[in-house]
C-alpha cells in the first residue's frame, strides 16, 4: 500500500491550477541535465508560459546549438541538442 498525506494533495491541487489557469505573465524556469528527457515537458509549457528561463545541464545544450558556444566540458545532451532548434522555433512562434 501506498499513501500520501495532506500537503502532497495541496501541492497537487496548486500545480493542476497553476496549469490549468495561470495567473500571468507566466514564468516557466526548467532545469536538469537532459533535454531529451524534457521534450515532453517543454513543448507542453510552451503553450501555457509567457516566458521560460532553461537552466542547468539543459543550458549548455541549447547555448552550444543556438549560439555555436565553446561548453568544454560541461554538460551537453547530444541526443536532446537534435530538438533544440524545433523547441526554439515553436517558442519564437509562440512569443515565448
Amino acid at each position: 500500500q501506498k499513501a500520501s498525506g495532506f500537503l502532497m494533495k495541496k501541492e497537487l491541487t496548486y500545480f493542476a491550477k497553476a496549469l490549468e489557469s495561470p495567473e500571468r505573465p507566466f514564468l516557466a524556469i526548467l532545469g536538469g541535465a537532459k533535454v531529451a528527457d524534457k521534450i515532453q515537458l517543454i513543448n507542453n509549457m510552451l503553450d501555457k508560459v509567457n516566458e521560460m528561463i532553461i537552466g542547468g545541464g539543459m543550458g549548455f545544450t541549447f547555448l552550444k546549438v543556438l549560439n555555436n558556444m565553446e561548453i568544454g566540458t560541461s554538460l551537453y545532451d547530444e541526443e536532446g541538442a537534435k530538438i533544440v532548434k524545433d523547441l526554439m522555433a515553436k517558442a519564437e512562434k509562440n512569443g515565448v
